[in-house]
């Protein structure tokens, strides 16, 4: 008895964090609409995983040296899941954004809890239940109304371009990583599996920002420093170590399906902060969001064995 109310309460402060991890998140969105064009891509990206760092090594430093150290197949898929989670996400964003809209953008986005879902049915067997099918479904029709503004014309000039290409990489990408970062999570924990991948990531990008820099002249004033720092520190940072928790405690086919709450913060952070209103198709799409979510993670969804 004492165990399975131990059990209930690490899910539910896993749940917690991982909405607390979307919050933060749907205002990355919002931070970087308001820093676009002021910073180079690849530089800020760069900028982003160095702050994460500062704010999460020295957090992390204790457990580092306490923990057994990566042999050389353990190093090889922490790299992997740095350039899944990190290098290959940042980048194929950039390039994907400057070919397509931002609705298309947004309904690829929102298959990543399907294509998690289907990733680890393809490579672990693990099928979701009925009740995690269903909030996935109705999780992605609240979104797709959300984005396509309740209008069946929106949805009918979707066409998949090479933007399209490059932001459906970065979904099956971070679909890779959720699973992959499970797997290295039996014998590392949350914090020292994030900070080895941000180092690795830090490696690889640095040299891009660096070369961006060379050839871009870029000025920034205090306010956009603030957001910055918001993008490091927050997004790159906390919210990226939340997800990774969220993931070993509850797994990735139930932790993907909070991906879809950015999308709701992200679009109420902008009524606040961008003075944009709500519309009618807007809290029906958020009512779906959430509805999808609570099935998912519903106890009959809850019967679904983790491979953890």
């Amino acid at each position: 008895m004492q165990q399975s109310q131990h059990h209930q309460s690490t899910h539910f402060k896993a749940y917690f964090l991982l909405i607390v991890s979307a919050l933060i998140y749907g205002g990355n969105v919002i931070a970087g609409r308001l820093i676009a064009g002021h910073v180079p891509p690849l530089t800020l990206s760069a900028i982003r995983v160095l702050l994460a760092l500062v704010i999460l090594l020295p957090l992390a430093w204790p457990q580092i040296k306490n923990a057994p150290k990566p042999n050389k197949l353990e190093l090889l898929q922490l790299i992997i899941i740095s350039v899944l989670g990190i290098t290959i996400p940042y980048v194929s964003l950039l390039l994907g954004l400057q070919h397509t809209t931002g609705t298309n953008a947004s309904v690829i986005f929102a298959t990543l809890p399907a294509v998690t879902n289907t990733l680890l049915f393809l490579f672990f067997k693990q099928k979701p239940s009925t009740y995690q099918t269903l909030g996935m479904i109705t999780s992605f029709l609240g979104l797709l109304i959300v984005f396509t503004q309740g209008s069946l014309l929106h949805l009918l000039t979707f066409n998949l371009g090479i933007g399209e290409s490059y932001l459906f990489l970065n979904v099956l990408s971070i679909g890779f990583f959720n699973l992959l970062g499970q797997k290295i999570m039996k014998k590392f924990s949350s914090l020292v599996t994030c900070v080895y991948a941000l180092i690795f990531a830090a490696f690889m990008l640095i040299p891009m920002g660096a070369w961006q820099l060379r050839s871009t002249e870029w000025h920034v004033s205090t306010s956009e420093w603030l957001i910055i720092l918001y993008m490091g520190f927050l997004a790159a940072g906390v919210a990226f170590f939340l997800n990774l928790y969220g993931i070993n405690k509850i797994g990735s086919g139930k932790a993907c399906v909070f991906n879809n709450m950015q999308h709701v913060f992200s679009i109420t952070l902008s009524v606040i902060i961008l003075k944009e209103s709500l519309a009618l198709y807007h809290w029906i799409g958020f009512v779906l969001v959430i509805f999808g979510v609570v099935l998912s993670l519903s106890k009959s969804a809850q019967k679904v064995n983790s491979f953890n």
